[in-house]
């Protein structure tokens, strides 16, 4: 089974240094482009074949899986691309009161003070990984049964989440630590992770960046009953989910695909986008009949 992480491409609020958990952030000119050579990359570059598609219901996150599954059915004609399934649960962290806070003003970095009787609390991590734990259960877990059980016969899955760079963060941490820990590999092209944290901390998603991971079935270790023990994560079952099951990460941020992408000067990269504008050219075209044309 192959996995990835995906997060939405650049928004309006990321430009502007704004916090914007469940805020519904508009994709930028340049998000939008970032999308399309995420969608190209991953159907015609890399060949991958997209068995189930989920996306946050935000718009900035549904519309980069949407450009995925375009890519997809348009890379794969014989066979209708999956829908992408838009769920609440893969919603970025809810600041509360702070939502549309610059990031780096001193607002955001002080604790928090409940009197206000307007104030709304952020989401807390431990809620974050909850939303995570239940997304695993249902949507993972089923998917992993027939590899546990080493079924040749079971299909080959290829799943795409597309989600928002802290929440991608709490689902990493809560997925790893579901697997025995001597079945979590990096893939030999992956750098060593060299800032003295452990596997599940990762660096910071770029838009439109992705883990890539792969399931391999594995002999359950003898261990693995006890290991929750040795987990920080908040008690889950008795038994690792994925006890049969191994990990090998092949990309951490991977963002190959952005490689030749450049921004558009003028400050148009960084404006919103409009669906109703099919390309850069718009933004210069002149009215058709001349200077006068549509003046009333």
């Amino acid at each position: 089974m192959h996995v990835f992480l995906i997060r939405h491409g650049e928004t309006e609020h990321n430009v502007a240094g704004l916090l914007a958990g469940v805020t519904d952030s508009r994709l930028t000119v340049h998000g939008v482009q970032q999308t399309k050579c995420l969608g190209k990359y991953l159907a015609a570059h890399r060949n991958l074949r997209f068995t189930r598609i989920y996306a946050s219901d935000l718009q900035r996150a549904y519309m980069t899986a949407e450009e995925i599954q375009r890519h997809q059915a348009s890379q794969w004609t014989e066979e209708r691309a999956p829908d992408v399934v838009r769920l609440e649960l893969l919603r970025e962290q809810d600041f509360g009161s702070y939502e549309l806070v610059p990031w780096a003003s001193r607002r955001a970095q002080q604790p928090p003070d409940p009197e206000p009787s307007s104030f709304r609390p952020q989401e807390t991590a431990e809620s974050m990984a909850l939303r995570a734990d239940m997304f695993i259960a249902d949507h993972i877990v089923p998917l992993s049964a027939s590899l546990a059980a080493n079924e040749q016969d079971s299909r080959s899955e290829c799943v795409a989440i597309v989600s928002h760079g802290l929440f991608l963060s709490a689902l990493w941490r809560t997925l790893v630590t579901k697997f025995h820990a001597e079945t979590v590999t990096l893939g030999p092209n992956v750098e060593v992770l060299g800032y003295g944290r452990p596997l599940e901390y990762l660096p910071s998603w770029s838009n439109t960046a992705f883990l890539e991971m792969t399931f391999h079935p594995t002999p359950v270790y003898p261990s693995a009953r006890t290991a929750n023990e040795e987990l920080t994560a908040p008690a889950r079952s008795t038994l690792l989910p994925f006890a049969g099951v191994s990990l090998i990460v092949h990309a951490i941020n991977g963002k190959d695909h952005l490689m030749d992408l450049k921004r558009a000067r003028g400050g148009i990269g960084s404006s919103a986008y409009d669906s109703k504008q099919k390309s850069l050219d718009g933004f210069f075209k002149r009215p058709k009949g001349g200077a006068g044309a549509g003046a009333s």
